[in-house]
C-alpha cells in the first residue's frame, strides 16, 4: 500500500494537474458548456416540464385531447403579445393564423422591414411555444394513428442492417399505447455533452499519464527498483496507480464538469422514459432518461480507463520525453478524434453508428468492454515481458 501512495504521489505533480486543469478550462467554453448555456431556451422543455407536473412521465390519449385547450390559450397569448409589436397591425397580423399567411407569402425577397418585423415576433413573442406543440400534437396523432413508422429511429436507411429492426422498435412502441414526452433538447444535450466529456476525460488521462515510466527511465531507476527487495513487482504497482489514477481523474472531472450539467435542471426528467414523442431517435432499450445518463457516464469512466492503460504501456516502452510525446500524439488522434466518438455519440440510440453498422443492439456498450479488455490485456502482456526482461 505504501509503495502505491507513492506511485500515485509521482503521478499527481501539482505543475501538470495545473496545466490540465488550464486546458479543461479552455475546453469547457468552447465544447460541452456550449450545449449547455441555452438549456431552457427550447421551448419543448418548458412545455414538458409543465406537463411532467400536470401529468406525470407519460401522456395517455385523454390527456392528449387537453392539449387544444392549451394550444388555443398559446395562440390567445400570442395574439396579446402581436398587438404590442409596432408595424404588426399595418402587416395584417393580428392573430397566429394572420402570422402564417403573412410569412407564406414573406419567404422571398424579403425587405429590411420585413426582417425586422420577422425578428420581433421571434423575439417578443411566444411563437416558438406555438409551433412546438403544435409539432408535438402532430408527432403524437401520427405515431398514435400507426402512419409512417420509418419517420422514427434516427433516419435508419435501407442500407444499414439496423433498418428493420428499427421499424419493429418504433411499432413495439405504438402498440403500448402510452407515449413520454421527453424533450429532445434534453436528449440531445446529454449525448453530445457526455460525448465531449468523456473525450476530455481520455485526453486528460493520457496527458497525466503519459510521463508516468518515462521519468524512471529518464533517471535510471528501473534497475534499483528491479533489485530492491520488491523487485519487478514494483511495476505492478506503478500500473496499478496509473489505472487508478485514469479512475480518480474522472471523478474530479466529474465533480467539476457535471455541476453545470446538473445546474441545467435536467434532473427533473430522471424518471421520464426515453422514448419520447419529441424525439425522432427511439432507444433500443426501455429505460429512463436518469438510466441513460448513468449509462453515459459508465462508457465514459470505462474509455477513461482503457486509455490509461494504453498510455502506460507506451510510457513503459519509452525511453524520453520526446519519445512519449510522438506516441501520445497518435494515441489522442485515434482515441479522441475515433473511436471515442464513434461510440459515444448517439449511444444507445437509432443513430449510434455502431448499431447502424451491426445492426444489433447494444453493439458500442459491447465495444467499449472489448476497448477496456484489449487495455488490460495489454498492461498484463507488458508486466509479463518485464519480468523476463534483462537488466
Amino acid at each position: 500500500m505504501a509503495l502505491l501512495k507513492w506511485e500515485l504521489k509521482k503521478i499527481w505533480r501539482p505543475g501538470l494537474l495545473l496545466a490540465i486543469a488550464l486546458i479543461g478550462l479552455v475546453f469547457y467554453d468552447a465544447r460541452p458548456g456550449f450545449y449547455l448555456e441555452h438549456f431552457w431556451n427550447a421551448s419543448d422543455l418548458r412545455l414538458s416540464a409543465g406537463w411532467l407536473e400536470a401529468y406525470g412521465t407519460t401522456m395517455e390519449p385523454e390527456e392528449r385531447a387537453q392539449l387544444d385547450g392549451q394550444l388555443a390559450e398559446l395562440e390567445a397569448e400570442f395574439a396579446q403579445q402581436v398587438a404590442e409589436i409596432p408595424g404588426a397591425a399595418e402587416a395584417g397580423i393580428s392573430d397566429y393564423e394572420s402570422y402564417l399567411d403573412w410569412d407564406a407569402a414573406h419567404q422571398t425577397g424579403l425587405t429590411e422591414e420585413d426582417h425586422q418585423l420577422g425578428f420581433a415576433f421571434y423575439s417578443n413573442t411566444n411563437m416558438n411555444m406555438v409551433e412546438s406543440l403544435m409539432e408535438f400534437m402532430e408527432n403524437y396523432d401520427t405515431l398514435a394513428e400507426g402512419e409512417e413508422p420509418e419517420i422514427w429511429g434516427g433516419w435508419v436507411g435501407e442500407y444499414s442492417p439496423a433498418h428493420q429492426p428499427s421499424i419493429r422498435r418504433v411499432e413495439e412502441v405504438r402498440a403500448a399505447g402510452v407515449f413520454g414526452f421527453l424533450p429532445s433538447a434534453a436528449i440531445n444535450s446529454a449525448d453530445n455533452f457526455f460525448h465531449y466529456f468523456a473525450i476530455w476525460c481520455v485526453f486528460s488521462a493520457v496527458l497525466l499519464l503519459s510521463p508516468t515510466l518515462v521519468r524512471d527511465a529518464l533517471r535510471r531507476t528501473r534497475a534499483m527498483q528491479w533489485t530492491s527487495r520488491r523487485g519487478r513487482g514494483v511495476l505492478n504497482a506503478q500500473m496499478g496507480a496509473a489505472l487508478l489514477s485514469g479512475v480518480l481523474l474522472t471523478l474530479l472531472n466529474c465533480a467539476v464538469y457535471l455541476g453545470p450539467f446538473l445546474a441545467t435542471g435536467a434532473l427533473r426528467f430522471w424518471d421520464c422514459s426515453l422514448v419520447s414523442v419529441w424525439n425522432a431517435e427511439f432507444p433500443w432499450f426501455d429505460w429512463t432518461y436518469g438510466q441513460y445518463l448513468l449509462a453515459l457516464l459508465g462508457l465514459t469512466f470505462l474509455l477513461t480507463l482503457a486509455a490509461s492503460g494504453f498510455t502506460v504501456v507506451l510510457s513503459q516502452f519509452s525511453a524520453s520525453y520526446v519519445a512519449m510525446l510522438l506516441k501520445a500524439i497518435p494515441l489522442i488522434f485515434v482515441l479522441c478524434w475515433g473511436v471515442v466518438p464513434w461510440l459515444m455519440a448517439g449511444a444507445g440510440l437509432f443513430s449510434g453508428r455502431p448499431v447502424r453498422l451491426t445492426g444489433l443492439p447494444g453493439t458500442e456498450f459491447i465495444c467499449v468492454v472489448l476497448v477496456v479488455l484489449l487495455a488490460l490485456a495489454l498492461c498484463v502482456l507488458t508486466l509479463r515481458r518485464q519480468r523476463r526482461a534483462e537488466l
